[in-house]
């Protein structure tokens, strides 16, 4: 038996939430409405979700896990933190709902990312505990933070907020030895954990600790350029990227031309043009490729104009 991640498709919604119908985030708008702003949050590119699959199904279910996380502003983190209670996805679902959300926007990220850092809300982390062995939940344990770790590499990780709604999630949130406890909720089965990365830090080789561990971009890319090079990062040709990206093929050509330029200015040797031979282009596009899979902060959002004067002056000719 196997057991893998994968993002998930608007088919998987509502199969996914049932695995814990606590994690919904009804409680404040509603059914109707917290799904609605659910499947609005697949469209954001900053929202996080996958879903973990059993080859071969386990007990007729083949989807055995789901795990889901945003970027939420540090007002909104710091009022969780210093009154904790339940429910927060509820709260993070309303603020969506109307209009008011509490989740970061691109820009915001970028802006976080070169300074203190983002803060993420877990929206869901759960697996099917009644049908799995203890090997099997021991596996989708592995799998849930290595994935999230994995998908939030290159973004400057500040703290973690995760509510734990059932007895395997808390025991999981435990023994990760990085969670402390902020809120617990008997009464509900609930409990309100954050990881900060000054406390992650604390406990060398652990995932929190590669979770929160962070390096600065050198390539200063721009938003183009990094659509480019994370449509590419499979391997698809430029007809497929033409179809990606919403650009004729003229148009990628000519992306790549000025991404290899971008990148020119900042790491000239990973675009060297020494060898004139007919893959030269290729050569080029698979080494910074292979860059940018070692170094994913360089595709992550960064405001270089929000540097504080120091760092600005630090990295300035790098």
């Amino acid at each position: 038996m196997s057991m893998s991640w994968r993002s998930i498709v608007g088919a998987d919604l509502l199969p996914c939430l049932a695995i814990q119908p606590a994690n919904q985030g009804d409680q404040l708008v509603g059914l109707e409405a917290a799904l609605h702003v659910w499947r609005g949050l697949l469209r954001d590119p900053f929202f996080i979700a996958v879903a973990f699959d059993a080859d071969p199904p386990i007990a007729g279910h083949s989807l055995i896990g789901f795990g889901a996380s945003a970027f939420v502003s540090a007002t909104f983190m710091d009022a969780e933190i210093a009154n904790p209670r339940p429910d927060i996805n509820s709260r993070v679902i309303a603020s969506v709902h109307s209009g008011q959300s509490v989740l970061l926007t691109r820009d915001e990220i970028a802006r976080a990312n070169a300074s203190e850092g983002v803060d993420s809300v877990i929206l869901y982390g759960s697996w099917r505990e009644e049908i799995l062995t203890a090997s099997e939940s021991a596996k989708v344990q592995t799998l849930l933070p290595s994935c999230y770790t994995e998908l939030h590499a290159g973004f400057r990780i500040r703290r973690i907020l995760w509510e734990t709604a059932c007895d395997h999630e808390e025991r999981f949130a435990r023994s990760s030895g990085v969670y402390r406890a902020i809120g617990e909720f008997p009464d509900l089965g609930r409990a309100l954990n954050v990881m900060s990365s000054m406390t992650a830090a604390e406990v060398p080789g652990s995932l929190g600790n590669v979770m929160c561990s962070y390096t600065e971009p050198v390539l200063r890319l721009r938003e183009s350029d990094q659509q480019l090079l994370l449509a590419a990062q499979n391997g698809a040709t430029d007809w497929e990227l033409t179809a990606k990206l919403g650009l004729t093929l003229a148009a990628v050509k000519a992306r790549w031309r000025s991404t290899f330029a971008r990148i020119a200015l900042m790491r000239s040797d990973l675009v060297s043009d020494e060898d004139t031979g007919n893959n030269r282009g290729l050569q080029k596009r698979h080494g910074v490729l292979a860059y940018v899979r070692e170094h994913p902060e360089e595709l992550r959002p960064y405001s270089w104009q929000n540097l504080q004067p120091e760092r600005r002056r630090d990295t300035a000719g790098t």
